[in-house]
């Protein structure tokens, strides 16, 4: 039987907050050439190859393209290539466009390609290194004006799904060779916009840009306002200031959808929040104690009271709507006395243990909870919070033994992102911050990136989804739904499983 009530009554207090009260929505505004987006945070920079979170990277999707993109549906489709190959286990060869312009006026090449490519395998993509570094830049080999070889250091099959990384986009050769200062703080690529300018902590502009290969966007102009604050997007959003809003809260959202001036879009993120455990800190080296602890927990009665609908259930890190997703044993395994039972089968008793997380109140609710839930089986949890940087520096000190985290991919849904960074040895402490060493699991890890895409490498994927969930390296806890509130009259606007979205297919009517 769930708890909810129990568990409810836990954090009533953090999650009544008082939502502001708004009218009727406001008129539609006037000007339908200009569309404006609200995120929640400042980007920290507009250099793409130094950009690693969803606010730098909502700032350049307008500006900068890759060699191929995901569709709506998640399927890798041409964007900068028209076609690919792989010629070897290390090489790939792609056919480039013939008819593509940068915002200065410059053709694109094959030679901006690589140019591309080798500032984002040196120091300047230290931010984006754990993907991009698969790259062997220096092997690369530009065939003509309009084709490249794409070399790899060693056989790498999810290279396809990686290359709509920002980490992988083209830049002008042109600008970052006369003036690479100027060109990290105003962007110039191939996109449908054209960067205008970036008034920090305010809003980044942009305009159309005409001469685009592609289909160009039905509105002029493209303004992307930083707004902190949750409320205060809704409420701009409401009064029709703002067209879309990312980042809505669970609170807010029955509102947004009775409100006949503006709705809410969901979808499934690759993102997971999830109670992660220092493997170095006794007793949770013993995968015993692990189980113990998932059992004790009920993800759904999580779900149910924090996320309100916001989230749904994982049972590893590979989400449902990625591809490859196991879906073989996918219930929620909340048994007190089964845990009861595992940790007196490993010696445990009277367990005291420290949960760190950020001061995000999700967070702290989640924390509350599972407080709660491994008191019922005699763990004794005391949590401390603090902000999300200091709360970084001790997992990468190695000074936690439990903690929440979020890990998923921005910009792309390939599955060896979400397996291979939070649990190969080698990502220790950066991805892999539990310090899980698994060599078995390395073994499988590596070989599924060896592979190219086919039924014996979304086999391998699988079997590592069943590893991780009998070995519990992390306890995943939700899958998060990307929420966003959108204005009545804008249409065909769909957005990414992975927490960085594209506008340009807009319609404001």
């Amino acid at each position: 039987m769930r708890k909810g009530k129990r568990y409810f009554s836990l954090i009533l207090a953090g999650l009544l907050a008082v939502s502001l009260l708004a009218g009727c929505g406001g008129q539609e505004k006037k000007d339908k050439n200009t569309l404006t987006v609200a995120i929640a945070a400042d980007p920290p920079t507009l250099d793409p190859h130094a950009a690693s979170i969803d606010s730098a990277v909502n700032n350049l999707n307008p500006v900068y393209e890759t060699l191929v993109k995901y569709d709506d549906d998640g399927e890798i489709v041409p964007c900068l290539a028209t076609e690919w190959e792989r010629i070897d286990d290390l090489r790939w060869r792609f056919k480039l466009r013939n008819d593509v312009k940068f915002h200065n006026g410059e053709k694109m090449t094959a030679n901006d390609v690589l140019f591309s490519f080798k500032r984002a395998t040196g120091p300047e993509g230290a931010k984006v290194a754990y993907i991009m570094s698969a790259i062997d830049a220096e092997n690369c080999v530009v065939e003509d004006d309009y084709t490249i070889v794409i070399a790899t250091h060693e056989p790498f099959g999810p290279l396809i799904g990686y290359l709509p990384y920002i980490g992988a986009v083209v830049v002008s050769e042109k600008e970052f060779t006369e003036n690479p200062e100027k060109a990290a703080m105003n962007p110039v690529g191939t996109g449908p916009f054209k960067f205008i300018e970036w008034k920090k902590n305010d809003q980044c502009s942009y305009e159309r840009f005409d001469d685009y290969w592609g289909e160009k966007p039905s509105y002029k102009n493209l303004i992307i306002r930083t707004i902190v604050e949750a409320n205060s997007r809704v409420i701009e959003l409401e009064s029709g200031t703002v067209d879309i809003a990312y980042s809505i809260p669970a609170n807010d959202i029955e509102r947004l959808k009775e409100n006949e001036n503006t709705d809410v879009v969901e979808r499934l993120s690759t993102t997971v929040e999830y109670l992660d455990m220092n493997v170095t800190k006794k007793p949770l080296d013993d995968v015993r104690v692990r189980q113990a602890i998932d059992y004790a927990i009920n993800e759904q009665a999580i779900e149910d009271i924090v996320y309100r609908g916001t989230a749904s259930y994982s049972p590893t890190t590979v989400t449902p709507g990625m591809k490859y997703f196991d879906n073989s044993d996918t219930d929620y395994r909340y048994d007190v006395k089964k845990a009861k039972q595992l940790l007196k089968e490993a010696g445990v008793s009277d367990l005291k243990l420290t949960l760190i997380c950020s001061e995000s109140v999700t967070r702290l609710n989640a924390a509350t909870i599972i407080q709660s839930m491994l008191s019922d089986v005699g763990i004794d949890v005391e949590i401390q919070s603090y902000e999300s940087g200091t709360v970084l520096n001790m997992i990468d000190a190695g000074e936690t033994e439990l903690f929440i985290m979020g890990f998923g991919a921005v910009g792309f849904p390939e599955p060896d992102n979400n397996i291979y960074g939070p649990f190969h040895s080698k990502q220790i402490p950066t991805n892999n911050m539990g310090f899980y060493k698994d060599p078995k699991l390395d073994e499988m890890l590596d070989e599924q990136r060896f592979m190219t895409d086919g039924p014996e490498r979304e086999k391998l994927i699988k079997d590592i989804q069943k590893y991780l969930r009998e070995n519990l390296p992390v306890i995943p806890l939700a899958n998060t739904k990307q929420v966003i509130g959108i204005r009545s009259n804008i249409k065909n606007f769909v957005p990414t499983q992975a927490s960085s979205h594209f506008v340009d297919k807009v319609d404001i009517e």
